[in-house]
């Protein structure tokens, strides 16, 4: 083959394209147009089809079912020839307020790894109802990412450039979740005001009646195991202590044991089925339902974008008496309370007195540690008010030994229980009256107290108001209106905050009612008292009073504070009801 055979010509251009030939090439590049959009192929990646259903969207009807979300996103998708997609559809039940919902979660994830092209949803609220929220999806993260959103029924296509009305739909559909808030809360307030549970699983130790859903009765075996750990902390066992005793005796702790019986459980259960916490123990010992009573409003949501559980003040709970059986006796709970009040805490050596937790300085209201050595004699032993050892200048010694201690209180609660048991009818009448009297007492002290405490905030907002003024026209430096009105603004906040402490004393005492019964109750108990425990002493005492005496003195004043009736005075007591039976006899 010749060089020649290949040789190049040059092509004259012409002035002008024929007819036919524009005919032609219209034809041929229409053609190839229409074939490259039918044919184009798919770009890599996932074409997530989102679906979510809350319970309010369920009122809507059919038309916002997971099933016909399905259905609207395949025909999208058909009509479009996309056929590489994958459902995100966990989210069944969950609200568009909430943003941590598995499906949504795990299409995020994705998306983050570059596995998802596309995110198709029905509409923008199926995506969320905070249009802060979804406004950072749509205009932030997906297109970081690269991702093409598009919400049919919205007419809403990324690739489109910004659809006008996205912002303001996506504020309505926030108006709406708003809105079926507002009421579900009423509805809420509604059934908690009439006396129904608002809670949707029993407190352990409860189950629901097959019969009536809405009540609730005794499950025996967990009740039984609550009236166990109530008395394991009269015991003087602290929720460590019930914990591992629980663990020993391998009772399941409450999850695992509504797992076991195939119940509902708000909480994954542990891998070791026995593992009870602290935090389980010491709800459960402050629970009121286990006396038989409903609680509601105990918690609140600070707005219904926030799920952070806020607990509301123990005085706004609406408490309804009697709503079911009691596992626990009133009395017992009380003790329990009173124990959580004062805990103990163990000496160095490792042993807790049976006072350790009741003994307090009559004086600075400080408690009273147990000391002891190595090389002490069991009578040795003392305890100490623990302000002094602290800082010496604050307080005195009101040191006592433990041996005479016991012997006291020993003897004082023989004489109680003695006295109770021969005039029960007596001490009931006496001890209303002396109770509601130290209480009046009490309460007048603190009325005046927290008055005055209102009275001088007042005055303080008048002269913080007149160190401006001064401020302002020149009459006060600035320094000397700083250093004032900080020191002013100080003393304000402290009176503000002993006024609150005043105002819930006094709503509380308003409340509270004498149970000279509940003692009657525990002195039938321990007719024989022999020798003191911790139990014993928690049952009958909420506190022990010791004043200080001086080197010269040979005694001291112990003011023994009982459950239920205070400060009773059964020394007296006993003297008042011999004198009267002396009497009764010379008369007779």
């Amino acid at each position: 083959m010749t060089e020649s055979a290949f040789r190049f010509q040059a092509v004259q251009p012409q002035s002008a394209l024929s007819d036919e030939l524009r005919s032609v090439i219209r034809d041929n590049v229409l053609q190839f147009y229409v074939q490259g959009q039918e044919q184009e192929p798919e770009e890599e990646g996932i074409n997530a089809l989102y679906v979510r259903l809350s319970h309010e969207d369920k009122l809507e009807g059919e038309s916002n079912s997971i099933a016909n979300q399905k259905k609207i996103l395949e025909r999208y998708c058909r009509d479009r020839g996309i056929t590489a997609y994958r459902y995100y559809d966990e989210d069944d039940g969950y609200s568009g307020t909430n943003f941590n919902r598995p499906g949504f979660q795990r299409m995020l994830a994705d998306i983050k790894a570059g596995k998802i092209k596309r995110v198709i949803v029905k509409d923008m609220s199926r995506l969320g109802r905070d249009y802060l929220q979804v406004g950072m999806y749509t205009d932030i993260v997906f297109p970081e990412f690269g991702v093409h959103f598009i919400a049919v029924n919205d007419g809403v296509d990324s690739t489109r450039g910004e659809n006008e009305f996205t912002a303001i739909r996506n504020v309505f559909n926030e108006m709406y979740a708003r809105d079926t808030s507002k009421k579900i809360r009423a509805t809420w307030q509604s059934k908690g005001k009439s006396g129904e549970h608002l809670t949707t699983i029993p407190p352990y130790g409860y189950m629901k009646d097959p019969e009536n859903k809405k009540k609730w009765i005794v499950d025996d075996e967990a009740a039984a195991v609550v009236q166990k750990i109530f008395r394991l902390c009269v015991d003087g066992l602290g929720p460590t202590q019930i914990c591992r005793w629980l663990r020993e005796h391998e009772i399941l702790c409450p999850s695992a044991y509504w797992l076991s019986k195939d119940r509902k459980c708000p909480v994954k259960p542990p891998a070791n089925p026995f593992k009870w916490t602290n935090e389980t123990i010491s709800y459960m010992l402050e629970r009121v339902e286990y006396l038989g009573h409903t609680v509601n409003f105990r918690t609140t949501k600070q707005s219904y974008k926030s799920k952070k559980t806020i607990w509301n003040d123990p005085a706004d709970w609406v408490i309804f008496e009697n709503t079911q059986p009691p596992i626990i006796e009133e009395s017992v709970f009380l003790i329990v309370q009173n124990i959580r009040k004062s805990r103990r805490r163990p000496a160095k050596m490792g042993d807790m007195g049976i006072f350790s937790g009741l003994l307090y300085c009559a004086d600075c209201g400080g408690k009273m540690y147990l000391c002891r050595a190595t090389n002490f004699k069991p009578d040795q032993a003392y305890y100490i008010c623990s302000t002094y050892r602290k800082d010496r200048s604050l307080c005195t010694t009101h040191t006592i030994r433990n041996v005479i201690l016991y012997e006291l209180v020993l003897k004082n609660l023989r004489e109680a229980i003695q006295y109770v048991c021969e005039h029960e009818a007596e001490f009931m009448r006496e001890a209303a009256d002396i109770s509601m009297q130290d209480r009046d007492a009490e309460f007048s002290r603190k009325r005046e107290v927290y008055s005055k405490a209102e009275q001088r905030i007042a005055e303080l907002d008048l002269i913080i108001s007149r160190l401006y003024e001064d401020n302002v026209t020149g009459k006060l430096t600035d320094e000397r209106f700083i250093k004032l009105s900080r020191d002013y603004e100080r003393e304000q906040s402290n009176l503000k905050s002993m006024a609150e402490v005043l105002r819930k004393e006094l709503k509380h005492q308003e409340q509270q009612k004498t149970n000279a019964k509940a003692f009657v109750s525990a002195v039938r108990k321990y007719t024989d008292l022999q020798e003191l425990d911790a139990t014993v002493l928690r049952e009958f005492i909420e506190r022990i009073e010791v004043s200080h005496a001086e080197r010269w003195a040979k005694t001291r004043e112990i003011t023994i504070v009982y459950n239920f009736i205070g400060a009773f005075d059964f020394n007296r007591a006993i003297e008042e009801a011999q004198n009267t039976t002396q009497k009764t006899q010379r008369t007779a």
